[in-house]
């Protein structure tokens, strides 16, 4: 189940939820940074944020 930041903030937060977990085990590299990015970045950045991550020789994403 995918809930997006509209539902946080809307329906979990008023609720009393404070912490969420990211899914992270068993999926690549790749598709952690991409939930990072979705909730951890403001949607004007992303692509910027995105561009750096992924130019970056340092990084073993793939």
């Amino acid at each position: 189940m995918f809930i997006g930041v509209d539902d946080i903030k809307n329906t979990y937060l008023p609720m009393g939820f404070s912490n969420f977990k990211i899914e992270g085990r068993g999926l690549g590299s790749v598709m952690i940074l991409e939930f990072l990015l979705y909730y951890m970045t403001k949607p004007p950045y992303q692509i910027h944020v995105r561009e750096h991550i992924y130019l970056d020789n340092m990084l073993d994403l793939f």
